[in-house]
This record gives C-alpha cells, structure tokens and sequence, in this order.
C-alpha cells in the first residue's frame, strides 16, 4: 500500500467527476431534440461536444474509482460495518433526495419563470415531458424514475453483486490462487496501452451486436429500477476493475507516467466517433451499419478507457499533494451532484427568453449553480446532519477566536 496521502489524487477523481455533471446537464439545455423540452433553451453547434466528452467516460471514472474505496472500507471495517456505512451513504440519500429534488426542482422553476409571468409558467408545466428515455410504457413498467440518482441505485447493485462474488470466491479458494490470478490479468492491463483496448472487448462486443444501443450516447443514464444490462456490464466492469485495483495500488498510481498519452489517443479516437456519427445528437439506435459501426464502436469504447486512464493518471501527477481547496470541493461534490438540477432549472427557466449565446448562458448556468450550492454546503450541510451522512462525518464547526481584551493604560 502506498503512503495514504497519495490517495488524495484517487478522491479528487472521484469528486470532479460529479462536478463534471453540471457541466455535462447544463450543456443539455442546449442540444438539439433533447427529450425534456422543459430543459431545453436554444440549439448551439458547440455544445453537443462538450456534452459528448464529458459522457463518454464520466461515470466510468466515477465507478472505477467507487469500486476501489468500496473495497478499501471493506477490507478495513468488515463486510457489516460496509453494509451499514452504505446504506447511511447510499441507500438513504437516494430516497431522501429523490423527493427533495423534485421538490426543489419545482420551486426552480417557478422561481426562474415568475419574472416573465404566469403565461410562461403555464406554457412550461404544459410542454413539461419526462426524462430522456421515459415513456409512459417504460415508467408503468419500471415504476417511479431515478432521474440523475440513478447512479446511487446503480452502486447498490455493484456492491451486492461484488459482496457475493467475494464470499463465493472466499469460500471455494480459500488460499487465494484465483486472486493470484486477476492480480496477474490486472497487472498486465494496467501495464500499457494495449489496457484499454483489452477491457473494452466485452463491452464493445455486447454494444456492437444491440440493435437498441444508441450509438451517440454510448453507455446509458438508465432512470428505472429494472437494471439495464448494458450499464451493468459498461459500469460493473470499471467497478469490478477499480475494486481489483485496490489490492496492487502501484499499478492505478503509475497511470501518471504516461497519462499524456492515453489522453492524446483519447482525443484523437474521439474525433473520429464524432467525424464518423456526427456532432448532431441522436437520441434511437440504429444510426451507423456494418464496417461504420464496427469501427465506431470499437473507437468508442477505447477511447472511453483511455480517457479514464487519463483522467486518473493526471490527477495522480498533478493533485496527490493535499490542497486544501481540492478537499473542501471533494467534500462538497457529493451534496452539488445531488441538488444541482434544481439550480439549474431555476437559470435555464430564468434566461431561456433571452437571446444570448450559449456560451453566456452556460457559464451563468454552472456559475450560478456553484456558488448557490457551495453556499447551501458550507451553511447547511457541512456542519450538519446531513453533512454526516453524506461524507461519513460532520465537520466541526470553526470556532470563534475569543473576543479581543480591552486595552489598558500602562503605568
């Protein structure tokens, strides 16, 4: 195990890849037949890209990185202290916030469209749709929507699956030698650039044969309680790596020796998927045909491991020194993700009648949503509560420095 303090990097992932979702969802307002005409302001050309990066590999990284602390808690705390620290964490923040932010969200709409009127309220709540991907058949069938917490469900299901993978092979191989083994497969992935290419086999074999996959959005945001079979092999499979991770620590830690280079190959397979399907979003499957769809799928998938590799090899390099700024946004990332599309659809709803370019828009978007929630955080949550269950502990409280004596004349 390497010194505890280089482990700051690995949290830093973790975090900026929740606060990329800000980005990512207040970009959305600005693609073209986005399904949720609620959230939908003006069509740009330029957004659909930063939308299509951020998508192609955030939850992955989020994941990969999930599954490496879950084990560090399980190996230190036992499997029923895990259980229980995770459903503190976990379980409970998805059901308590599934009802805050939608209520929320409801008042960050009225509240961003009351300065234009009740027509234009009226004409929102009557254009209002259901996530991308919900149709009534689909929501009669799943049952409620998880929305953007469906990564929480989606963790659930890694950790019970992965608990009872590690009970089976406790139980038939008590002296370790299929551990051995992964421990080899693994060591040989994280040993060049041929990784990517070997972990996205599975994944781009299942998506390529699908029919239904929609090639533009790569791996889901499934909303629905029924799991979906390509998030859990896209998604479980970084789990499943990040958790195997954890037993040679060294080999994700020396992703930042050649992070520049999975990132150059990232980029340029990037441009390719896009040169290939296009900057247009398309929200149905089916797009691309034979050697086209052969090679997308293929630079798709690469390129989604490449990029996680570089993702967490730079912050290895440049974030492993303690920061005082990165640990406070560390912290705070968990309590932003939950609650900022409720930011977010107050300032799409309030500038969607003006006539600005995305790009202003946008950064108001994320700019505003920043400093009402780490606002939120600081007063509400972080010494609270809810700071507690959200990050495992409440922080103490500054204390006040006394007030200062009153001056006395000398002798």
């Amino acid at each position: 195990m390497q010194p505890a303090d280089r482990l700051h990097a690995l949290d830093a992932v973790r975090a900026y890849a929740l606060l990329l979702g800000v980005v990512l969802h207040g970009s959305a307002a600005f693609l073209v037949g986005f399904p949720s005409p609620m959230w939908l302001d003006t069509p740009s050309d330029g957004a659909p890209i930063i939308y299509f990066v951020i998508h192609m590999f955030r939850m992955s990284a989020f994941f990969l990185i999930a599954g490496f602390f879950a084990r560090v808690l399980v190996e230190r705390r036992g499997v029923k202290a895990f259980i229980k620290d995770r459903a503190k964490r976990v379980a409970l923040p998805l059901v308590l916030f599934l009802i805050v932010v939608g209520v929320t969200a409801a008042i960050g709409v009225a509240l961003g469209g009351l300065p234009h009127g009740l027509d234009y309220l009226r004409s929102l709540a009557e254009g209002a749709q259901p996530q991308p991907g919900a149709t009534p058949q689909e929501a009669a069938l799943n049952g409620f929507n998880l929305g953007h917490l469906w990564f929480l469900y989606y963790l659930l299901i890694f950790y019970a699956l992965t608990l009872a993978i590690r009970w089976l092979v406790l139980a038939v191989d008590p002296r370790g030698a299929l551990a051995a083994g992964c421990d080899r497969v693994v060591a040989f992935l994280m040993r060049g650039v041929w990784g990517p290419v070997l972990i996205a086999l599975p994944i781009a074999a299942y998506l390529y044969q699908l029919e239904s996959w929609t090639e533009w959005l790569g791996l889901p945001a499934p909303f629905f309680l029924t799991p979906d079979a390509k998030a859990v092999i896209g998604y479980g499979i970084a789990f499943g790596l990040g958790w195997l991770l954890n037993r040679q620590v060294q080999a994700l830690l020396d992703l930042q020796k050649i992070w520049y280079v999975y990132f150059a190959i990232a980029v340029a397979l990037t441009i390719f998927c896009l040169a290939t399907i296009g900057t247009t979003p398309r929200w149905s499957g089916g797009v691309l045909e034979g050697t086209d769809r052969l090679l997308y799928t293929a630079a798709y998938v690469i390129g989604l491991w490449c990029w996680v590799f570089a993702f967490v090899g730079a912050a290895v390099r440049f974030l492993s020194t303690p920061h005082p700024v990165t640990r406070y946004l560390a912290d705070a990332s968990y309590w932003v993700y939950l609650m900022h599309l409720s930011t977010l659809i107050f300032f799409i709803t309030l500038l969607r009648p003006y006539d600005w370019h995305w790009s202003v828009k946008l950064v108001i978007y994320i700019g505003g949503s920043m400093v009402i929630l780490l606002l939120t955080y600081h007063w509400f949550v972080r010494f609270t509560w809810i700071g507690a269950m959200l990050n495992g502990r409440r922080h103490p409280r500054p204390a006040k420095a006394p007030p200062a004596a009153p001056a006395t004349e000398s002798a």
